[in-house]
């Protein structure tokens, strides 16, 4: 999922013609599993071009409405994520969660962390600390032929006023990782802290906006909550502030106080202000600290105690821009704009951005006492607007300077977006214009516009359909405006910042998606672009010039999200995206020109030509990541191999699935072992070096992979993932958006994973020797079977178990959720499904057609999401399930309640005794669950916490201390070593030594 805005670029206090920009990151996680490009990696052996089995696989997921959770919600192939799946199935039976049920949660979360941990601990941060990616690995979704470090996806930016080469302070916003601080920003290696941890810290995970004071360097202010456009975007609890240079952190009570127009009742100004929403966008005002803009934006589920999701929250406050005068005491709505209302009865809400604030920026024309302070804000659907009684003849009303092609409609609600950037002039003969840079997509592709100086009235500005404008992009290959046009391609209300960095009004930078089709070809795919002659041509920043041969060397990863510049450096400019943080070194390494190797390249259009040799005639000469030591990656979950202590693997949200290398464990030395949207992950029981692993799956879509030569840091191991998924993915059944896969504890090449019905292999997908010749995605001429039904051998286990045949209720969109196999004997398979149906064969390892299941639930167990299932190892019908969702809920639609059984299964009489345990847990939406038999104990995450309930109380109590206050997606127990792993969404992985 990704989407973006101008980020934080950075907020800077000039004298005449200061430019105050404070815009707000947008971000989401994408799922590219693979490249367009054909050329060579800088390793011995050569990758496949992907774009015949990409072709293939968008060809199946457009006729099957798929959906990635790593995609704006503006791409077409974006309708219902992995996010939106979690937010419906804690909300149900209701649309959406309530503030009062997401309080009562965070309430008796604080209830229990106020208990004394059962266990000494404490919680150890696992990493990786950003993750290595080799070259070959990198080059699968950029075009890079050097290896690199990501980290989780960064949304803000916020650079010291202060910056420079002797020390750079600069701070950092990650999607779920909290704010993290540097002070040697510069630096080839920069040394990171994390600030928004603990007592005095903020409360949410998701960050959409920093920015300095600007009359005060020692004062931030951070917006949480994601404004990205996409279905995992955390809503925020409000805005908060540190005095001390980011060391404590205080609410700012307005931005959370009930004074805002209600979204279900206008006319009532009693909703909190940001409670539930993101701050896309923060600005205060340079000559007045307390007076102080917000802008609001629709936002998407929420970890931790935040409220929000994707069905907007009844209690929400409409989005717009918001002003305070008394330094956010209280706060008022000053541009509130036609926005979509919730339709309970769609799948997604309907509601989309339409009305969101993404991006505000001040400007004073000198210092003057009596000098106003222009307002600027730019809103999704609708395009900027600006305050300006100077301009106006006394009118301060917000009027419309730049008209988007969305227009505003309900139509283009979901696609549409405007971006800007402030570029004062300060000499020459054009000394006090102001010009502006406008990036602006409806339902088409984007465009950019210019305006030489905006002094003048608004109606000067938009008559004639933003008359006033120059517009600088082309569809036409070959000329100068096609390197502006569609430059964020069909996800710019995810991601499509514009930034002139204060003082070089020539220089810009747009940002946006990769184009994937030009990589290895015309372009490096033009993530970024930099234009030196006010945005008449761009010259690609994405990758820079270290490669052997003449090829291009670090590439960033591709969605960008957040542009800054350091103070007097136009050309050092740092890159949020969903790779985390990247510098380019223009002001100290400078450019080189790479456009003779474009000679060299598969181009055969002239047109191509003129534009690659442009296109690369200035490339950065270094691009530095900053990744090492950021503890920010989103983990789906983790997988172990029982043979070996710390042999990990781990999905992530656009930044591939990971392994650990046991062999010099340390938080440091992960890999990606391949790229893309990772889910689950497996280790075959008999022979370790098979593995399997998933990327984002939807109905009519398994994405299952196996390797046969292990995850290791080696180009043997990197090329062994073979494609699996055609049986699934043929099947036409509904599945989970990341399908749940196991390998079985106890047989050899016995794999499961769950649909409508359960799916098994038993020799690890197929003929190795076929597999690798015949479904292997990245070995040229080795894929040529995928998608035709010879890519794995899974086969369906008994009946279809969301059918009828099982009953009519707790039957609507269902599907597996939770597969459990008992460690003790080799036949016994427990499952549960979305909406609460739960099932047990005790031969599931028999011949497919003879395998049965005897559903155990009954209308006395909840009728909602399966969150986990932990069978007891000493006996196989004995059980702990989990469930997702709200009690509240459940009583209101008469169903029943409860969050955590204890379930014993008769195999004689197929039922089932359920008792329910959740004790003291109040009303949580438990995330996973894992069972430690030698003890007794039980673990359950949530949104807030890990915790535990031993054999001999009735208390849940914190697990151990020193986990931060993250959502924990999936918990992992490793018996044979006494280990606890916790996949957390947004601060890596971290580990628990179980006595």
């Amino acid at each position: 999922m990704k989407s973006s805005t101008s980020s934080i670029r950075r907020a800077c206090i000039a004298l005449a013609g200061a430019v105050f920009i404070a815009a707000g990151a947008i971000a989401f996680v994408a799922v590219k599993t693979s490249t367009s490009t054909s050329h060579a990696t800088s390793t011995s052996q050569a990758k496949i071009s992907m774009s015949h089995f990409r072709t293939l696989q968008e060809a199946l997921e457009t006729s099957l409405g798929a959906t990635r959770s790593g995609e704006p919600e503006g791409s077409k192939k974006i309708h219902n994520g992995r996010a939106q799946q979690l937010y419906d199935d804690q909300a149900y039976p209701r649309k959406w969660v309530e503030a009062a049920q997401q309080i009562t949660a965070a309430n008796a979360a604080k209830q229990i962390a106020s208990l004394a941990p059962l266990l000494a601990g404490p919680w150890t941060a696992l990493g990786p600390n950003g993750v290595a990616a080799d070259a070959l690995v990198a080059s699968e979704s950029t075009g890079a032929t050097v290896g690199t470090i990501y980290s989780g996806r960064a949304t803000a930016i916020a650079v010291s006023p202060s910056c420079n080469p002797a020390g750079c302070t600069l701070f950092l916003g990650a999607a779920g990782g909290g704010v993290w601080k540097t002070t040697n920003a510069l630096a080839a290696s920069p040394t990171w802290t994390q600030v928004s941890d603990g007592p005095s810290g903020i409360p949410s995970n998701g960050i959409g906006s920093i920015v300095f004071d600007p009359s005060n360097a020692n004062t931030i202010y951070v917006g949480t909550g994601e404004p990205n456009g996409s279905s995992d975007s955390e809503a925020g609890v409000g805005l908060y502030k540190s005095t001390d240079g980011g060391t404590t952190w205080s609410l700012v009570g307005g931005s959370t106080a009930g004074t805002a127009p209600c979204a279900s009742n206008p006319a009532s100004f009693t909703c909190p202000v940001a409670t539930g929403r993101s701050i896309g966008a923060i600005a205060v005002d340079p000559a007045n600290a307390n007076h102080i803009f917000i802008g609001t934006d629709v936002a998407r589920h929420g970890s931790s105690s935040v409220n929000g999701g994707r069905f907007t929250p009844p209690g929400s406050a409409l989005i717009g821009l918001y002003e305070s005068n008394d330094g956010g005491a209280t706060f008022s709505p000053t541009v509130i704009l036609n926005q979509d209302a919730v339709n309970p009865a769609s799948p997604n809400g309907s509601d989309f951005f339409r009305g969101g604030c993404s991006d505000i920026e001040l400007y004073r024309a000198g210092n003057a006492p009596r000098t106003e302070t222009q307002v600027y804000a730019a809103f999704f659907d609708y395009g900027v607007f600006r305050r300006s009684a100077t301009l106006e003849s006394g009118n301060s009303t917000f009027k419309q300077i730049f008209k988007s092609a969305g227009n505003g409609t309900v139509a283009n609600s979901l696609a549409s977006r405007t971006e800007f950037s402030l570029a004062p002039i300060t000499t020459g003969p054009n000394n006090g214009n102001l010009r502006i840079y406008v990036g602006d997509a409806g339902s088409g592709p984007a465009d950019f516009y210019t305006v030489a100086n905006a002094n003048v009235t608004a109606a000067t500005l938009v008559s004639g359909n933003n008359g006033g404008w120059t517009k600088r992009s082309s569809s036409t290959n070959g000329t100068p405006g096609f390197g502006s046009f569609n430059y964020c391609t069909g996800q710019c209300s995810y991601d499509m910042p514009v930034f002139s960095p204060p003082g070089s009004p020539d220089i810009v930078y747009i940002g946006g998606a990769s184009q994937y089709s030009e990589l290895g070809n015309r372009s490096n795919g033009r993530d970024v672009q930099r234009s030196e002659d006010a945005g008449v041509n761009f010259t690609d920043m994405t990758a820079d010039a270290t490669g052997t041969g003449g090829q291009p060397g670090i590439g960033n990863h591709p969605d960008q999200h957040a542009l800054a510049t350091a103070p007097g450096m136009p050309n050092t400019l740092f890159i949020a995206n969903d790779g985390g943080l990247w510098r380019v070194n223009g002001d100290t390494a400078g450019f080189t020109d790479m456009s003779g190797q474009c000679s060299s390249r598969p181009i055969t259009l002239a047109a191509d030509l003129i534009d690659c040799q442009h296109w690369l005639s200035q490339v950065p000469a270094t691009i530095t990541s900053m990744n090492a030591g950021l503890e920010t990656l989103q983990y789906q979950s983790l997988s172990v191999n029982v043979n070996t202590a710390n042999d990990i693997m781990g999905g992530t949200q656009d930044n591939g699935t990971h392994a650990s290398n046991p062999t010099g464990f340390n938080p440091n030395n992960w890999f990606v072992t391949v790229f893309g949207d990772g889910g689950q992950s497996g280790v075959n029981v008999g022979n370790p070096e098979i593995r399997m692993h998933t990327f984002f799956n939807a109905p009519g879509l398994s994405q299952i992979e196996v390797n046969f030569r292990g995850t290791h840091p080696n180009t043997t191991s990197e090329l062994g993932w073979s494609w699996i998924g055609d049986p699934g993915s043929l099947s036409g059944e509904n599945m989970s958006f990341y399908i749940p896969l196991i390998s079985d504890p106890k047989v050899d090449g016995t794999w499961f994973f769950g649909a409508q019905h359960v799916w098994r292999t038993q020799d690890n997908g197929g003929n190795q020797a076929f597999l690798e010749v015949n479904c292997n995605e990245f070995v040229a001429g080795h894929g040529g079977s995928i998608f035709t039904g010879a890519c794995g051998d899974w086969v369906p286990l008994g009946k279809d178990l969301s059918g009828t045949s099982f009953g009519k209720d707790k039957a609507p969109g269902q599907y597996i959720v939770a597969t459990s196999r008992a460690p003790s004997d080799t036949s016994t398979l427990w499952v549960g499904l979305r909406r609460g149906r739960v099932f047990v064969s005790s031969n599931a390892d028999k011949a497919s057609g003879a395998v049965t299941f005897f559903r155990i639930d009954t209308s006395s167990t909840p009728t909602r999401f399966v969150s986990g299932v932990a069978v007891d190892p000493s006996d196989p019908n004995h059980a702990f399930i989990s469930f997702s969702g709200y009690n509240a809920y459940a009583k209101a639609a008469g169903t029943a309640t409860g969050h955590v059984f204890d379930v014993h299964y008769d195999a004689t009489g197929h039922t089932a005794t359920w008792s329910n345990i959740d004790n003291n847990l109040g009303d949580e939406p438990v995330t996973g669950i894992a069972y430690d038999s030698v003890t007794g104990n039980l673990f359950i995450s949530t949104d807030f916490a890990v915790n535990v309930l031993t054999p001999s109380t009735a208390t849940w109590v914190p697990a151990a201390s020193g986990l931060p206050p993250v959502a924990t997606y999936g918990l992992t127990f490793d018996s044979a070593h006494r280990v606890l792993y916790a996949a957390t969404h947004g601060r890596s992985a971290y580990t628990l030594s179980v006595p």
